[in-house]
């Protein structure tokens, strides 16, 4: 772990705590109220938008931790009588208290302590120098401001790595209303559209491309794995036959024969994903997923079949035989 120096000037630690929670909520309505000087009421950040307040407390840490410890949660309690009764007129859910001391679990139980003994309407929690210092670390734009000379310059495998596991974490929450769901137990469509990223033809024609393949269309959502996201693009029927093998049903000569129902399962990896769009637009107004085609202009690495009814029975491509 990279250890940031410690921001020594009041005014600069509650801008860049400022800055740094307009960062993490992607908005630009965190806004300081007042400075030095100011009647703040016990706040100095503040966002209707999101109903947070902030108090930062820059403290002098070359004294005993327990001494500016103890000093720390005074101060907390001042300011929330302050907030209380000086009639603050900005509604808040949330107090945040972001100090240059280090994280504590004492100090957790004061804020709840503080919270309970005056009845507050708003929840009280501690950020310590830790917290705020790998919400730092995870932003380029608030390193290159305030810590300039501490870029960590990075490989291009681990960028690559750093931007997959980025975009992962923004698909596992923006598509949780199906990830966290089975088909049948969604309460949202699993339809999806797979679209090649410098494509231009969306959404007047499709015509096929130079791999005889189609640059957009819709698949349904199965499921995500540990390196992508699941879909399923057909629906076959096939004969099962000795030695792991199998072959594709003809439903004229196989009417006697006994048939399994398998979903064509395609994966598409996180590393071919560039972006999407999670409401889509007016053409089709569900999840539209920009990507490469790289794979003879598919761009799923792999396709096998799953029984429908049994979805441990695996039935690979390599082991299809023809009739």
């Amino acid at each position: 772990m990279h250890q940031l120096p410690i921001i020594g000037n009041a005014t600069v630690f509650e801008d860049l705590i400022c800055d740094l929670l307009n960062n993490e909520y992607k908005t630009i309505l965190f806004k300081r109220f007042g400075k030095q000087g100011h009647n703040q009421k016990g706040i100095d950040i503040f966002s209707v938008e999101h109903n947070i307040a902030v108090q930062c407390k820059k403290k002098d840490l070359t004294r005993k931790e327990s001494i500016t410890r103890r000093e720390l949660c005074n101060d907390i309690e001042k300011d929330v009588q302050k907030i209380i009764s000086q009639n603050l007129k900005i509604n808040f859910a949330l107090l945040i208290i972001a100090s240059t001391i280090s994280d504590h679990p004492d100090i957790d139980e004061i804020c709840e302590d503080i919270k309970t003994k005056y009845d507050c309407s708003f929840e009280i929690i501690f950020w310590g120098w830790e917290t705020i210092q790998n919400k730092i670390l995870d932003s380029k734009i608030l390193l290159s401001k305030y810590y300039p000379n501490f870029i960590i310059q990075l490989s291009d495998t681990e960028q690559k790595f750093h931007e997959i596991q980025t975009l992962k974490k923004r698909i596992q929450k923006d598509f949780s209303p199906w990830i966290n769901y089975s088909l049948e137990k969604r309460a949202l469509n699993s339809d999806m559209m797979i679209r090649r990223f410098d494509d231009t033809s969306y959404p007047h024609n499709n015509n096929l491309n130079e791999f005889n393949t189609y640059n957009w269309y819709k698949a349904e959502f199965y499921q995500s794995f540990h390196n992508g996201l699941e879909f399923i693009v057909g629906i076959k029927n096939i004969i099962i036959l000795p030695n792991g093998l199998w072959r594709l049903s003809n439903h004229q000569n196989d009417k006697d024969l006994a048939k399994v129902c398998v979903y064509v399962i395609a994966r598409l990896n996180y590393s071919e994903i560039l972006d999407y769009d999670i409401k889509g637009d007016k053409y089709d107004a569900f999840p539209h997923i920009f990507c490469r085609f790289k794979f003879d202009g598919s761009p799923f690495e792999k396709i096998f079949y799953e029984d429908v009814k049994k979805s441990y029975n695996i039935y690979q491509l390599e082991n299809q035989v023809e009739k």
